[in-house]
């Protein structure tokens, strides 16, 4: 099945869980299907945490990490003992919870530097190790965002990877697939409006096919799920055992409809798809993810940064993170602050 999504026969891929935090955990139900059909797979995660598990803004850099080995500026190999120290505190990605249950070394890519720069790293990572395809996995579908959308606030990072797979598809020629899991499941973008969509993109032919974990993907995924941090992913799993109806995430500030759809993977060719995808258009040459924010916010458009900033100020004064009503204000507050700045551009 996995040839048939990427369209040749593969030896190996590289699967990428691509908007941080608890995406590898998602990712690892695409990773499952190509170890299942004997494919040499390499299992890698962007290393942005959540403010709950990380609480300084932005990326985690290459040099923070320890346990692991660097390729790069932005490249590293990781493990199951992998964490990083930011400001003094311990962090361990969630990617290196997933390598403890599955037992095998991953790629922990940082991308603190340039869409370009990372691109020609992960390029030469691509043609070292001879990777036939690259599959970027998105849990929730707000990459497919248009950026107007009044649920949605962390757009930047799975946008800022998705510019960053562009380049490495332009560069090394191999097929890279956009994959997302459990459309809606974190609570953003409405399910059916992701499931819009994707059916937009398939009347464009960047359909490519969708996938259900099966019992041994589950009995995987439940293992990593008492180790790991998400909570998107984790519905990802409670969809596939049957949950139906309304469930509460992000301490009952945000809701999300799960029914079995909500369970699946639906694959995309990036390369057809990318002309649709306005954010990450508009961020393919950034700088830096905070050079992307600016570009986003001149826009109207929220990111998680410019949330995280804000959470870190309330940290760094309080001496605590705020709660979930808190969080929940905050985001509003940006969120009409950078709508009034753009319309007062736009005039």
């Amino acid at each position: 099945m996995i040839d048939e999504i990427i369209g040749i026969n593969i030896r190996s891929v590289l699967v990428i869980g691509i908007g941080g935090g608890g995406d590898v955990v998602g990712s690892t139900i695409t990773y499952s299907l190509a170890i299942n059909e004997d494919k040499n797979a390499v299992l890698g995660a962007v290393l942005w945490e959540r403010y709950v598990n990380d609480i300084v803004p932005g990326p985690i850099r290459i040099q923070e990490l320890k346990n692991a080995e660097a390729i790069g500026n932005y490249l590293a190999i990781v493990n199951g003992d992998t964490y990083a120290v930011r400001e003094g505190k311990h962090v361990i990605p969630q990617i290196a919870n997933v390598l403890s249950v599955i037992k095998d070394d991953g790629l922990g890519i940082s991308i603190s530097g340039s869409v370009n720069n990372v691109a020609k790293e992960l390029s030469d990572y691509v043609n070292k190790y001879g990777i036939d395809a690259v599959i970027g996995i998105d849990v929730g579908g707000d990459v497919l965002a248009l950026g107007n959308e009044d649920g949605l606030y962390s757009p930047l990072t799975d946008s800022y990877s998705v510019a960053v797979l562009s380049k490495v598809q332009e560069i090394t020629g191999v097929p890279t697939i956009l994959g997302i899991t459990g459309p809606g499941v974190d609570g953003e973008l409405d399910r059916d409006y992701v499931l819009t969509r994707i059916s937009q993109l398939a009347s464009k032919g960047a359909f490519l096919g969708a996938y259900g974990p099966t019992r041994d993907d589950l009995a995987i995924l439940e293992d990593i799920l008492n180790r790991a941090i998400t909570e998107a992913s984790a519905l990802v799993f409670k969809a596939a055992r049957g949950h139906y109806g309304n469930v509460s995430i992000r301490g009952n500030t945000r809701y999300v409809r799960l029914d079995i759809s909500s369970s699946i993977t639906y694959y995309l060719d990036l390369k057809k798809a990318m002309n649709d995808l306005p954010l990450a258009n508009l961020i393919i040459n950034a700088k830096d993810p905070w050079d992307a924010m600016k570009i986003l916010n001149s826009r109207g458009v929220m990111t998680e940064l410019n949330f995280e900033e804000e959470v870190y100020r309330y940290y760094r004064t309080r001496l605590k993170i705020p709660s979930p009503e808190e969080t929940y204000l905050m985001i509003k507050e940006i969120k009409g602050r950078l709508r009034s700045q753009s319309q007062l551009v736009d005039r």
